[in-house]
């Protein structure tokens, strides 16, 4: 019997409750490191469609990128958080160009964005020490820094504002000292970030917008 207690006190263990007055605290405070696959969604001008422009195809093209942040998320109900993620985000979209004459050209848009979505968390009913919810909002962001850096015929110029319609899914993982998060989102951009000008890289397009699937890990 007394060689017993040991297994029982490890499977106590094992099944414990973690951190079980946490949501009796309105406000949480953490950081979070996100990995994230964007590329543009393009719409053709009038031009292109007619075979009016110089341009055969045009191609958008994803890239990986990362980001890193705070959050602070207060709850607004029992069921509910608001959430405020201020972030920097690196991005980098391309667009590949094949002319008429057979000529190719990779346009690469290298950029930094400052970032603030604005979530609404709806959570579920927490079974021991896991949690799902899921979030949706909006996330407005302005450029920081790029490559580009003034208007030119030779390379394609994009808006340095964008607003990005926010939803996804995730896990509260509850352990004794820290909540560990992981997330996946979906951004689809409602703001066309093209630049029109004179150059033969804008000619074909009347809009770019971004779209974006992010993995996110928050600690609070």
């Amino acid at each position: 019997m007394l060689l017993s207690l040991p297994g029982v006190g490890q499977r106590k263990s094992l099944y414990a409750i973690h951190q079980g007055n946490y949501d009796d605290k309105p406000l949480h405070y953490g950081f979070f490191l996100a990995g994230n696959y964007t590329k543009f969604k393009r719409h053709y001008s009038q031009a292109f469609i007619t075979g009016m422009d110089t341009a055969f195809s045009i191609n958008p093209k994803g890239a990986p990128g990362f980001g890193l942040g705070f959050i602070a998320s207060y709850s607004i109900g029992k069921y509910v958080d608001i959430r405020l993620l201020p972030s920097a985000a690196f991005y980098e979209r391309s667009i590949d160009y094949l002319f008429n004459k057979g000529t190719t050209n990779t346009q690469t848009i290298e950029s930094t964005f400052l970032e603030l979505p604005i979530l609404l968390k709806y959570k579920s009913v927490r079974r021991g020490n896991v949690r799902m919810y899921m979030v949706g909002g909006l996330k407005p962001s302005i450029e920081i820094g790029s490559n580009k850096k003034e208007k030119t015929k030779d390379r394609l110029v994009t808006d340095n504002m964008d607003l990005t319609v926010e939803y996804g899914m995730g896990f509260d993982l509850f352990y004794t000292f820290v909540k560990v998060s992981p997330e996946i989102r979906f951004s689809h951009g409602i703001r066309n970030m093209l630049v029109k000008d004179t150059s033969p890289y804008s000619r074909g397009l009347e809009r770019l917008n971004s779209h974006t699937v992010s993995l996110y890990l928050f600690f609070e």
